[in-house]
Parts: structure tokens; C-alpha cells; sequence
């Protein structure tokens, strides 16, 4: 995975330059991209001239030169007789869904605040959350109140890397007889109201933010389920207040990534205190030593700096190994994993300990 050792000095100092221009370089994909100039080029695969991409996108000749040239040394565009044509890498940029997810939520959420990265890493403060959204101590209470285009990336980030699994992890969740289920950080509310859709037995009760809790609650209102959905608003880190108990499973998916490792361990710890005699936690979280390409470990690696930055300043994500040792230091041990579900997502099965 990500091996460099074998290239020429030449290609290194290349592809050290690529990092060296890479705000540069992600401004201008993502203009070209959002001022119509790769859709302008994917519909005339013959190509048209710089002059001509000005005219007809209603470009100074100066902007389309700044953003053509700019494509051309990315790669996004070639550049054969003074006509510019897309590429593989433009084709991507415009029409991949993953690609525009992170580059939206990567200028949208995270540009301005990772100026602040090497504070946060000093501090262990969501510098950058401090600097463009919020004095809060972490993102979450006000994810519901994000300007309006960051909120939506947020939200389109999130739901994209959650959905892919959400089939198949309600027909595994939907066999499982659970009656009463517990979800921190139930968010919106689109987990507890997929399962309760399709499991009529079940309910779910949310642990999160007031805010996110009128949100999912009203969503499962519309859906239909609001009856088997409730929620209880707390501060999940404030671990002397404990979770209700009583339940069949406790569920946290993309949850314990928010947390630093003794903030997962108690989690869990209130987690097992929160299950019936024969209950389960259900960890379900895109580990990046999990993934069958190193596509997906990239883009989960690159993701830790946005929690780091903007979201908490304390978690990042984990390997599979790293939450199997937080399980075991928490009184659980893991029963069954499995891999591969959506975009690279792992379900941990947690029973208690002896």
C-alpha cells in the first residue's frame, strides 16, 4: 500500500511538487468542475480552444486560460494543438460521486479551518473549528446550525460513506429479534428509522444533542415510525452520567471515530453497562486497514486531520486492530466481524467479557 521507494528521483520530486501546489491545484479542479468547463469538454470530445471555452461559459480569456493550464498540468485535461480535451482524471473530477463528496466537504468544511492544523495537533482544541465556525468545543451541537453549504457538504460526506452499507446492515440488524435498541449519536435519525421500517418490533431510543434529536425525531414522524422512536439528549462525554439500560444491542455506526481512545473506552464501558443479560454492542466504522483498495485507506487516512482541525481535535480514523484493543480494555470482546459491506465498512460484533 502507498509505495514510493520504487520511482526515479525525477517522478519523487514531481510528485513533491503535486503536494507542494495541492491548494493550488484542488481550487482549480474544483472551478472547473463547478464553471461547467469539464461538462463543457466531456460533450464535445473533440475538444474546443481556450478562446472558445471563454465564449461559451461566459469567461474572461484570462480566467478560462488560468484554469485550463492549471487542468492541463494535473492531468485533468491534455492540451494537443492549442485544443483542450478531458481526460480520465477530468471525467472523475465531474462525475465520480465519492470525488465530489470529499471535495465538497474538503472546501465547504474543512479548507479554511485546516490553516489551523498544526495548533489543533499542538493543542488537542478543534483550532480550525474556533477560527471559522464556532467557539464550541467540538462540531457536533452545532452541525445543525453550519452555514448553509457547509452543512450540506457536512451532511453529504456523512451519508455517503454510511449509506453504501445501509442495505445489507438492516437485513443483518432486521434478523437479529432485537426488541429495544440503543444508538449514540443517532444524528438525523436515518439508522433508527431504515431498522424500524423494516423490523416492526424494534425501537430505538437516540442518545445525542437536543438538536439532533428534534431533527431525527421529526424525520421519523414523516417516515411513519416516530412511535418506536425516541430520543434522550445528553453529553456523551460526560461519562459519569450513565446510558439507560435494558437493552438488546447498542448500535454506533461512524460513531466511536468522533472520540480519542479513552473517550471510545468509556463509551463502551457505558455501552456493556447498557445491555440485557444476552445483549450486543454493534460497532459499525470504515476501518482503513480494512480496505480492499488503497483508494478507500487514502481517503480514510486524509480524513483524520478534519476531525483533528474542525472536529474535535482528539480522534482520528482507526484500524480494526486499534478498536479491538479499545473493546478488550472496555470488558468486551469481539464475537464476529464483518468486512466488506458498502464502502469498505467492518460490523464488529461485541459480546461481554466472561
Amino acid at each position: 500500500m502507498f509505495e514510493s521507494d520504487d520511482i526515479s528521483g525525477e517522478k519523487a520530486l514531481l510528485e513533491a511538487q503535486k503536494i507542494a501546489f495541492g491548494p493550488v491545484v484542488f481550487q482549480t479542479a474544483r472551478l472547473l468542475r463547478d464553471w461547467g468547463v469539464f461538462e463543457l469538454l466531456q460533450n464535445n470530445r473533440k475538444g474546443f480552444s481556450v478562446e472558445t471555452i471563454s465564449n461559451k461559459l461566459g469567461l474572461t480569456l484570462y480566467a478560462a486560460q488560468i484554469l485550463c493550464e492549471s487542468g492541463f498540468s494535473m492531468g485533468a485535461l491534455k492540451l494537443e494543438n492549442d485544443i483542450y480535451t478531458l481526460t480520465k482524471i477530468g471525467y472523475f473530477l465531474l462525475n465520480d460521486e465519492m470525488t465530489r463528496v470529499n471535495m465538497d466537504f474538503n472546501h465547504d468544511v474543512n479548507y479554511q479551518g485546516l490553516f489551523f492544523l498544526d495548533e489543533a495537533l499542538k493543542t488537542q482544541k478543534p483550532s480550525g473549528l474556533h477560527e471559522t465556525f464556532s467557539k464550541e468545543e467540538t462540531i457536533y451541537p452545532i452541525l445543525s446550525e453550519l452555514p448553509p453549504k457547509a452543512k450540506q457538504s457536512w451532511f453529504a460526506f456523512d451519508h455517503f460513506y454510511s449509506d453504501a452499507a445501509f442495505v445489507k446492515l438492516v437485513d443483518i440488524m432486521s434478523q437479529k429479534g432485537i426488541k429495544k435498541l440503543l444508538e449514540p449519536g443517532g444524528n438525523t435519525g436515518k439508522w433508527s428509522i431504515a431498522l424500524t421500517k423494516v423490523s416492526p418490533d424494534t425501537t430505538v431510543t437516540i442518545l445525542d444533542h437536543q438538536g439532533q434529536i428534534d431533527v431525527a425525531i421529526q424525520n421519523a414522524d414523516a417516515n411513519g415510525v416516530g412511535e418506536r422512536v425516541d430520543g434522550i439528549a445528553i453529553d456523551l462525554l460526560d461519562h459519569s452520567i450513565p446510558f439507560p439500560n435494558g437493552f438488546d444491542g447498542v448500535w454506533m455506526s461512524q460513531f466511536l471515530d468522533c472520540f480519542a481512545p479513552q473517550d471510545i473506552i468509556a463509551l463502551l464501558k457505558r455501552s456493556k453497562e447498557a445491555l440485557n443479560k444476552d445483549g450486543r454492542v454493534y460497532i459499525v466504522e470504515p476501518f482503513w486497514d480494512r480496505q480492499s483498495h488503497e483508494i478507500g485507506s487514502y481517503c480514510l487516512i486524509n480524513t483524520s486531520p478534519y476531525f483533528t482541525a474542525l472536529a474535535n481535535g482528539t480522534s482520528k480514523m482507526y484500524r480494526a486492530s486499534e478498536m479491538k484493543k479499545f473493546a478488550n480494555e472496555a470488558g468486551l470482546e469481539v464475537e464476529e466481524e464483518i468486512n466488506g459491506l458498502g464502502f469498505g465498512h467492518t460490523l464488529m460484533i461485541c459480546k461481554v467479557k466472561g
